[in-house]
C-alpha cells in the first residue's frame, strides 16, 4: 500500500507535468486530469491522501473549484482543461483556504502574464521592437518576432489560442504551497 509521502510526490509530480504541459502547449490533456483524478481517488480510498481530507472535504473542494470557474469558461475567458485541472486540485486539497489560495496565486500570476501579453503587442508596433530585434540574440528574436515575419510573408504564424496558461499558473502556486510548508496542518 503507498504511503502519504508517495502520494504527496506523484501528486507534485502530476503537477510539474501540468505546469509543463500548459506553459508549453496552452492546454491541458484530459488523459493527465483523469491522472490527477485517479491518483486522489486512490489516496481518498487508500487511507493515504497526504492532506488528510477526508471523503466529503474532498468532494465538497472538487465541487467549489469546478463551480467557481465554470462561469469563466461559459465566458470563454479560461479553457475547459483549467476548470478540470482546478476541479482535481479541489479533490486533493479539499474544500480549504489552500484551495483559495491557488486560485488567488494563479490568478495574479495570469494577470501578470496578460500584462506582459498586452505591453508586448504594443512594444512591437514601435520603432524600439527593431531595434530590439536587430540587437538580441538570433534565436531569442527568432522566436519572439516569428509571426510578424510569417504574417509579413503572407504565411499563417503558430498561433496559441489560449494566451494564458491558467491551470500551469495555478500548478505552480500549489508547487510553491506545498514546498513552502506542510497544507496538511492547517486542512
Amino acid at each position: 500500500m503507498p504511503s502519504p509521502v508517495l502520494m504527496m510526490s506523484l501528486w507534485l509530480l502530476w503537477l510539474i507535468a501540468i505546469a509543463v504541459m500548459d506553459l508549453r502547449s496552452r492546454k491541458v490533456r484530459n488523459w493527465m486530469v483523469l491522472l490527477g483524478l485517479g491518483t486522489g481517488l486512490v489516496a481518498l480510498a487508500g487511507g493515504v491522501q497526504p492532506f488528510q481530507v477526508t471523503a466529503w472535504k474532498a468532494l465538497l473542494g472538487m465541487l467549489a473549484a469546478f463551480a467557481a470557474l465554470l462561469p469563466f469558461y461559459a465566458l470563454r475567458w479560461m479553457g475547459a482543461g483549467d476548470v478540470k485541472f482546478a476541479a482535481v486540485v479541489g479533490l486533493w486539497l479539499g474544500f480549504s483556504p489552500q484551495l483559495l489560495a491557488i486560485w488567488i496565486g494563479g490568478s495574479l500570476l495570469a494577470g501578470l502574464h496578460g500584462l506582459c501579453v498586452l505591453t508586448w503587442r504594443r512594444l512591437r508596433a514601435t520603432p524600439t521592437a527593431s531595434w530590439l530585434q536587430a540587437r538580441l540574440p538570433l534565436r531569442a528574436a527568432t522566436a519572439l518576432f516569428a509571426a510578424d515575419d510569417c504574417a509579413a510573408r503572407g504565411n499563417a504564424p503558430r498561433v496559441i489560442e489560449r494566451s494564458i496558461p491558467y491551470a500551469g499558473y495555478m500548478a505552480l502556486t500549489a508547487i510553491w504551497l506545498v514546498l513552502a510548508g506542510d497544507p496538511a496542518r492547517t486542512t
